[in-house]
């Protein structure tokens, strides 16, 4: 089977035949991968005028748009609802399973990828038999050049289908620089084309759309914060091509910062429900079957030990998904937590808030005329006392948008409006509207 795939070709086959064969080839193969690394999916092949990007919002801004609306919450389907814990028995598992199953789909792409073709002569072919001394040597010569070219592969991921009009919630390491996007349901013997609404890698979400011909159904939206420690959840995906998988398992930590560098501004809930390599995307579920976090990650050399998006971080980012922003907004400071010792020496009474460690020039906190080893204690008009929280918040600032704080300084408080604006490209570091980092490093 070749690495590109041809979805048409396929049309008369029937889709659990085809599955299993993808499924396979894809195990056994190097032509075809399950899901994409961080610095593949990071590296940005097809940019958004290409036919696969739908942009029917890209003229909407995100205060047009009436979130609560587009996402589900088991409150508004169930009149009321028993929070007490839930009794397990044997089958408790199984009916959660088969109530939401039909709400997760599979995620088949093609997509660009970027390879290396090395141009030039290999001295140690030339050689008439191997002089390990010589080829060792040879080795270092840089006779081969390698060329950067794109070629096309297939890739396998999860997803989650959150309203009725189509709307499906991925990773975005799934679906990035994909051409062709196919969508396969668990009691349907055919795809679904879709589209991307919205991308964004930095807190690796993804948010898609199919045109379904019937009702579809959805996953209720849960609350991330209220998840305890040793909490029960399941996980469904399509591990390694097997579709609709589930996975039981326990929150094992919350807020974990993940172990690529690049993923530090997400606190990810950690679990040890298992999460293979094509299980990206899927939901995490609790057991009153709402979605609490999107599988997204595993340390490859340990076991049972998964990473997922807490679902209150998708909430804070759906509006950019929506409009398909992926740009931040820059305000230009640097702050960090304030210790208790340092809130003591510039007298404040709480040691809630961030300090300002340096303002950049030019940035629209100069210009607020925000000085360093000021505090911020309040941030649009909410007082900053769960850091978590506070930098969940950030994720869904797009440039444009106006935020308010309130400044500490000198025993007196004041408020600040300023307007974010994008980053100019020289003072590009990361993507944090308030670095955690010392702007001089």
């Amino acid at each position: 089977m070749p690495a590109i795939l041809n979805f048409s070709k396929y049309s008369s086959i029937r889709w659990s035949h085809l599955l299993f064969l993808v499924a396979i080839f894809c195990i056994a193969s190097q032509g075809c991968s399950v899901s994409q690394t961080a610095q593949q999916a990071n590296k940005v092949l097809v940019n958004k005028d290409a036919p696969i990007f739908d942009k029917r919002f890209q003229d909407i801004s995100i205060d047009d748009i009436d979130l609560k609306k587009f996402w589900t919450r088991l409150d508004d389907v169930e009149e009321s609802r028993d929070r007490h814990p839930i009794s397990i028995d044997n089958q408790t598992f199984a009916r959660i399973s088969q109530s939401v199953k039909s709400a997760v789909v599979n995620i088949y792409t093609v997509r660009l990828e970027e390879k290396d073709a090395k141009i030039g002569i290999d001295p140690n072919s030339l050689l008439p038999f191997n002089i390990p001394i010589v080829s060792s040597i040879l080795d270092f010569v840089p006779f081969q050049v390698p060329v950067p070219f794109n070629s096309e592969g297939l890739s396998l991921g999860s997803g989650f289908l959150i309203n009725e009009q189509g709307y499906i919630l991925t990773n975005a390491h799934v679906i990035s620089n994909a051409i062709d996007i196919r969508v396969v349901l668990s009691e349907e013997q055919r795809e679904y084309p879709a589209q991307i609404i919205g991308i964004d890698r930095l807190s690796d979400t993804a948010l898609i759309k199919i045109d379904p011909d019937f009702r579809p159904n959805v996953l209720p939206f849960g609350d991330s914060d209220a998840l305890q420690m040793g909490e029960v959840v399941l996980a469904i995906g399509n591990p390694l091509g097997f579709q609709h998988s589930v996975t039981s398992g326990l929150i094992s930590a919350k807020e974990r910062i993940s172990p690529h560098p690049k993923d530090r501004f997400v606190n990810y809930l950690q679990t040890d429900s298992a999460i293979n390599p094509g299980s990206s995307g899927g939901p995490l579920i609790n057991l009153h079957g709402e979605v609490v976090g999107i599988n997204t990650a595993i340390i490859q050399k340990a076991q049972l030990i998964g990473f997922a998006i807490p679902i209150n971080t998708v909430k804070e980012v759906m509006g950019m998904l929506i409009i398909g922003e992926d740009e931040r907004g820059w305000f230009g400071a640097s702050a960090t937590p304030i210790f208790n010792k340092e809130a003591a020496e510039l007298e404040l009474n709480s040691s809630d808030g961030l300090i300002l460690r340096g303002v950049e020039k030019g940035s629209p906190a100069e210009v607020s005329g925000l000085k360093k080893k000021d505090i911020i204690v309040e941030f649009n008009h909410k007082p900053i006392d769960n850091f978590v929280i506070f930098r969940r918040k950030l994720l869904a600032l797009a440039p444009g948008q106006t935020i308010h704080l309130k400044i500490f300084r000198e025993k007196k408080t004041f408020e600040v409006t300023s307007i974010l604006i994008k980053k100019p490209t020289e003072t590009e570091k990361d993507e944090e509207i308030f670095n955690e980092d010392d702007p001089s490093s």
